[in-house]
């Protein structure tokens, strides 16, 4: 059985002593495509009722006072800077190491951590132009049948923008006048907003990278940032594809105590019917829950192609 990064898994109550040789458990989980006896672990019941899941409950960390940050103006901008964990207050899940006394939780119904296509599209889901739907048939039907040719994860590269502002994981931001980092431990991804007037060149319109190019400027209390120069061979959404000509659009700002939010326009006038638009929202961590780990995919990539 296979679990998630260390850093996910230690959040979510996991530890060298978690499981102990001899122990009986029960393990629900997402099973190989060959049929193999292998899998994906979506949690693990111990024989006391103790839940290990594969994601920790976000939504348990206290909200944290957002810190305002003078910078020589006359209105004071708001400093991002911190640790965020999704803000989901409507999902709710086991505690870690909590032991259950209402009984065994029912079997979860899809425990899958990526989307392979084989679910059909969500609602949701960017509308794609025929060209660009042909496309994602011929990427869900090569996902679905157990080949990672088109995922992006398997091969441990980057998960894209605006894919990667999920930051499923956890993200930490680093802000100061001239510009504003995003780390996501996810894959360790790193964008850039420059904040200081520069624009886009022709060489950076002419090398296309996953994060893209981005620039931002402040509307009072709210970041407006452009991105370009995206790689085609990132994904809207993890799994739907876009041309050259595709640029995002984001309003990233507080709407409440140490809650972040970033609304999320994506225009592609090629791959889309119509924009797309998401909106994503973070907590703030406080102390001592406030530190990302490396996740270092390329180690994991080298093992499996060794082996």
């Amino acid at each position: 059985m296979e679990g998630r990064a260390p850093g996910i898994l230690n959040r979510a109550g996991w530890g060298p002593n978690a499981l102990q040789p001899g122990e009986a458990i029960t393990v629900h989980a997402s099973p190989a495509k060959d049929g193999s006896t292998v899998g994906i672990i979506a949690r693990v019941t111990k024989a006391d009722g103790t839940v290990l899941g594969n994601r920790p409950n976000f939504g348990l960390e206290p909200a944290a006072e957002p810190a305002g940050r003078a910078t020589g103006t006359d209105t004071a901008r708001p400093d991002f800077s911190g640790v965020y964990y999704p803000y989901r207050p409507d999902r709710t899940g086991p505690s870690p190491n909590a032991a259950r006394a209402s009984g065994p939780l029912p079997p979860p119904t899809r425990s899958a951590p990526t989307s392979d296509g084989s679910q059909g599209r969500s609602a949701n889901a960017p509308k794609l132009t025929p060209e660009y739907m042909a496309r994602w048939e011929v990427i869900a039907a090569s996902r679905t049948a157990g080949s990672y040719e088109y995922d992006n994860i398997a091969n441990c590269l980057p998960p894209g923008m605006p894919a990667m502002m999920g930051m499923g994981y956890g993200m930490e931001v680093m802000q100061n006048d001239e510009r504003i980092t995003f780390f996501s431990e996810h894959q360790d991804a790193l964008r850039r907003v420059y904040l200081d007037g520069r624009e886009p060149t022709e060489k950076v319109l002419n090398d296309p990278t996953y994060a893209g190019y981005s620039t931002g400027h402040w509307e009072g209390d709210t970041l407006v940032v452009e991105t370009v120069a995206l790689s085609t061979k990132s994904f809207i959404d993890g799994s739907s594809p876009h041309s050259d000509q595709m640029t995002i659009h984001e309003r990233i700002r507080f709407v409440a105590p140490g809650i972040l939010e970033d609304h999320i326009t994506v225009h592609d006038p090629i791959a889309l019917l119509e924009p797309w638009e998401i909106v994503r929202r973070y907590q703030k961590a406080t102390y001592p829950n406030d530190e990302l780990r490396e996740f270092a995919c390329a180690e994991g990539l080298r093992d499996s192609l060794e082996q």
